[in-house]
């Protein structure tokens, strides 16, 4: 073949994928283009020709849920990237995938070597490694840092006029404010994002309003929650990419559960558990366990809620997930007290205050202290930690510009209630 025909038949596996859905047709196809362009390549054009089907090639298999496949793939990239930009764009793609399987020690180094190589390279290259740090910091637990790697590279994107990328850092804007409690920055984020993604394709829309409707979880209106969370499952069920139905079905699960639709909630949370599983995506598993813990204690099934809740405090102190082992210890805090072990619980909820105070997940903190109040037999401790709570939630609430946000996050009956003990 020659490079027309190359250049046609890599058009033709995109079409397969993006347009036809047609995932298995576009592998085959993908796979195609690489074996007529055997490395070392007879010339530059064939050589480029056959990374642009080897990297589509990984992120197809990754979107499948393939993550293992999916690394394979990136890592042959690596092998047979000739300059310091593809090899740029190697580490930081390995780096990307590594941190949804939970390889965060690995992760980081990659995205350390891609900076490092990424020296007095183009913007474009530069941002890659910018972008590709900020998602292992982020999942590290280090967001303000985080962040700052995105605000570095969004303007490399915009330079190249590359708005996938662009999508992808204000997606993770989003996840880093919402986590941070700065949850209209969070949905201002996510709202440029889906602007683009609307321009890009349903595959891409259907993330931004999952994360769209995660902000609107954390104001506790669920009702929205769950309107962006339903389009997004449908424009995902219509791709059938495991990739993003995993946390479609999480949050679907979770609007439902608060909306005291339990069985319907339960059912899409486990539905979530078992997608991450079969598919690799740790990260995923991890917010999903938590979910499925505070659901089955909000059903009275505190054995189940402990069990879920004990492996997810296993799994993210194995993948040194300091986030979401915070989440594992308020989880098993809320079943130790339930059970009459007051003393357990305080201890794990001093442990889960400590790791949300690190990882500055303001969200979480002010729920646990709101708890060790609640559990508090000193008046006076309890008193702290109300103040406590009640502090955690001025911080959060002071930024939000949008009147309508801020009452609808203050008038939630949990927040309510640590306001008002507050005020007496």
């Amino acid at each position: 073949m020659n490079e027309i025909d190359l250049r046609q038949l890599l058009d033709r596996a995109n079409e397969a994928e993006k347009v036809e859905r047609n995932y298995e047709h576009a592998q085959q196809l993908y796979k195609t283009v690489l074996a007529h362009t055997p490395l070392p390549s007879e010339t530059p054009t064939f050589h480029e020709i056959h990374l642009q089907a080897r990297e589509r090639l990984a992120s197809l298999l990754s979107l499948m849920g393939q993550q293992k496949e999916a690394l394979a793939q990136l890592e042959t990239y690596q092998t047979e990237a000739h300059t310091r930009a593809e090899k740029t764009k190697a580490l930081a793609l390995i780096g990307q995938l590594l941190t949804t399987m939970g390889r965060l020690s690995e992760a980081l180094q990659k995205q350390q070597e891609a900076l490092l190589l990424a020296t007095d390279l183009d913007t474009a290259s530069q941002a890659l490694a910018h972008l590709g740090m900020g998602n292992v910091l982020y999942q590290s637990g280090r967001l303000e840092e985080a962040l700052a790697s995105f605000e570095k590279a969004l303007p490399g994107f915009v330079q190249a006029g590359d708005q996938e990328q662009q999508l992808r850092v204000r997606n993770w804007q989003g996840m880093a404010y919402a986590r941070l409690g700065q949850t209209d920055k969070s949905i201002k984020a996510f709202q440029e994002g889906l602007r683009l993604a609307r321009q890009i394709g349903e595959r891409a829309a259907s993330v931004l309003l999952n994360n769209l409707g995660e902000a609107y979880q954390n104001l506790f209106d669920m009702e929205q929650a769950l309107i962006y969370h339903e389009e997004g499952m449908q424009l995902a069920e219509s791709t059938q990419l495991a990739s993003n139905m995993a946390d479609l079905a999480r949050n679907l699960g979770v609007d439902l559960v608060y909306l005291g639709r339990m069985e319907e909630g339960i059912a899409y949370l486990y539905r979530a558990l078992s997608i991450s599983e079969e598919t690799g995506q740790v990260v995923m598993k991890l917010q999903t366990l938590y979910s499925l813990a505070l659901a089955e204690a909000q059903q009275g099934n505190w054995t189940m809620a402990q069990t879920h809740a004990q492996v997810l405090l296993e799994l993210a102190q194995e993948k040194k997930a300091r986030a979401y082992e915070a989440d594992a210890l308020h989880a098993l805090g809320v079943c130790y007290k339930e059970q009459g072990a007051i003393a357990q619980a305080e201890q794990a909820w001093q442990q889960a205050s400590f790791l949300a105070h690190e990882t500055e997940q303001r969200m979480l903190l002010w729920q646990i202290h709101a708890e060790l109040a609640e559990a508090a037999m000193d008046d006076g401790l309890a008193d702290v930690h109300r103040r406590i709570a009640a502090e955690v939630i001025e911080q959060i609430v002071y930024p939000i510009a949008d009147k309508k946000l801020r009452e609808k996050f203050l008038n939630a009956p949990a927040v309510k209630a640590v306001m008002a003990a507050n005020a007496e």
